[in-house]
């Protein structure tokens, strides 16, 4: 599947793994954009980079990936003049803000909703919100990732049996307090936590002595360690929100222990154990998933391969869409 013969380039200004694999599929060459500079000045050197991309490239299509927010808006300012057809690929935060929620952050977000062309989100309820502030959306949810593991590959070295994966960043929709707080319930349990050790340091938590911390690991230890646990947890406060996790998990075949919001429920609510964000409800979802793991990695590992088929066809759909309302838009 492909935009052929439109002309398409899908820029960024971080990666993402969601972003990486539409690209794969589609076959929309990506330009991931950096500076070594942050803040505005960041902003501006990225923007000018951004722009002058786009006087080389000329495209018929443009994607670009929101967060970031300063990308999306130089997309949407920048579509009458270069005239492409721009569809934004908007995460949570691009649709209902949660990280940087203010007023104005609110009434921008809602502004770039309804002057892209498409707007392409993961689940139905982010959908709505697209189209009641006027815009026009696309549900696609992300492709499964591909392991960057191979069977000579050391698998990373837990301490013991029983092992829990949490995926962290530390960002504020994370319930890190209660995650460690629901470890303490399990001594039993070993924990290992991924991300930032040094945001973690930032937040002023203590954690029990069952608690480990990878700090930041490449592709392949990260999936190695994936690959070593019993159960993976992957929390979110932000509702409506299918964190990367989830899908990870469901790429290697792991039991997940999820958010028990109403996006997670209808994606993944199948294979999934669904937690709300407090310490027991937290730990005996954990518990029951290492207690029921043999059976719960087959039903994971069996929904791996019907997921593939359904996101295929989703996939195609919204090419088909998109392709279908440039043709509308030429016409």
């Amino acid at each position: 599947m492909s935009l052929h013969p439109h002309k398409a380039i899908w820029i960024s200004w971080y990666p993402h793994r969601r972003t990486s694999g539409i690209c794969q599929e589609w076959g929309v060459p990506l330009k991931v954009i950096d500076s070594s500079r942050d803040g505005v000045i960041g902003w501006l050197c990225k923007g000018l980079k951004t722009l002058n991309m786009l006087r080389r490239w000329k495209p018929e299509v443009l994607f670009v990936q929101n967060p970031s927010l300063g990308l999306t808006i130089l997309a949407v300012l920048s579509r009458s003049y270069f005239k492409y057809f721009l569809v934004v690929d908007a995460h949570n935060e691009g649709v209902k803000p949660f990280v940087r929620s203010s007023t104005f952050v609110r009434r921008l977000v809602r502004f770039l909703l309804k002057h892209a062309d498409r707007t392409i989100v993961t689940n139905e309820s982010l959908a709505r919100v697209v189209t009641e502030v006027g815009g026009r959306a696309i549900i696609l949810p992300d492709p499964l990732p591909a392991p960057t593991f191979t069977p000579e590959y050391k698998t990373f070295d837990q301490q013991q049996t029983n092992n829990v994966v949490v995926i962290c960043t530390y960002a504020p929709d994370e319930p890190i307090s209660d995650i460690l707080a629901a470890a303490e319930k399990l001594p039993d349990k070993s924990f290992v936590c991924t991300g930032n050790i040094e945001k973690f340091n930032r937040l002023g938590l203590s954690a029990p002595g069952n608690v480990r911390f990878t700090g930041f690991l490449p592709d392949k230890d990260y999936w190695a360690l994936l690959l070593s646990a019993d159960v993976i947890c992957d929390l979110t406060l932000m509702p409506d929100c299918l964190v990367c996790g989830a899908y990870e998990a469901l790429a290697v075949g792991r039991p997940m222990v999820l958010s028990a919001n109403s996006a997670t429920r209808e994606l993944f609510g199948s294979v999934a154990i669904l937690s709300e964000p407090t310490p027991s409800t937290i730990a005996g979802a954990l518990k029951y998933a290492i207690d029921n793991k043999s059976e719960l990695s087959k039903k994971t590992a069996k929904e791996a391969e019907v997921y593939k088929v359904k996101w295929t066809s989703r996939s195609e759909q919204c090419v088909k869409t998109i392709k279908s309302e440039i043709a509308r838009q030429d016409h």
